[in-house]
């Protein structure tokens, strides 16, 4: 997924801000949509700060508002929640690449963090459904054990990369210092 594939439009809706002088909820519902996929979590807020107070009711735009405050929190489990909702078109494309991408991001977080995890708290955890979550972790390699009735999914080991020694970097310090001293 490129973060520009939506810069044109999100080039025009913000000129439209700026020139009318009063906007629908649907142009603030595709800026903040747009906002939260190309992860601009600060600039989704001063949006939701610039609505005005009678377009907030709208319930779009509240639930777009849910996704930036659990982004915001790093709440997964608010933010998987929050997405399930009836999009409407105008920002259907974003809010499907937005949890695309946090699945993905999910799945990275918990290759790296866990050696193990029950596979009911990743379901719980991303709001998939079993079929999905299970080709999704076969497309990452992820192996599942048994625990009694207990699914157990491994992720796959990633290899760290190759460090430098300590005794290397200190060299290279020790010249840059010398460099800078002369």
């Amino acid at each position: 997924m490129h973060l520009d594939k939506y810069s044109e439009l999100v080039e025009r809706l913000e000129n439209e801000e700026f020139e009318q002088v009063e906007l629908g909820a649907e142009v603030y519902q595709q800026l903040l949509a747009i906002y939260l996929y190309q992860n601009k979590l600060a600039a989704a807020k001063l949006l939701w700060m610039r609505v005005p107070a009678k377009l907030k009711e709208d319930k779009e735009l509240m639930q777009l508002n849910l996704l930036n405050i659990a982004l915001q929190n790093n709440n997964y489990a608010d933010f998987f929640r929050n997405i399930k909702y009836e999009w409407s078109e105008r920002v259907k494309s974003p809010v499907e690449d937005l949890l695309i991408k946090q699945r993905e991001e999910l799945f990275k977080l918990m290759g790296s963090a866990y050696v193990s995890i029950y596979q009911n708290n990743l379901l719980e955890l991303s709001l998939m459904s079993e079929d999905e979550l299970k080709h999704a972790c076969a497309a990452l390699n992820w192996t599942e054990e048994l625990d009694g009735d207990r699914v157990i999914l491994k992720p796959k080991v990633q290899e760290a990369p190759p460090t430098r020694g300590n005794d290397d970097q200190l060299l290279k310090l020790t010249e840059f210092v010398t460099f800078l001293e002369n």
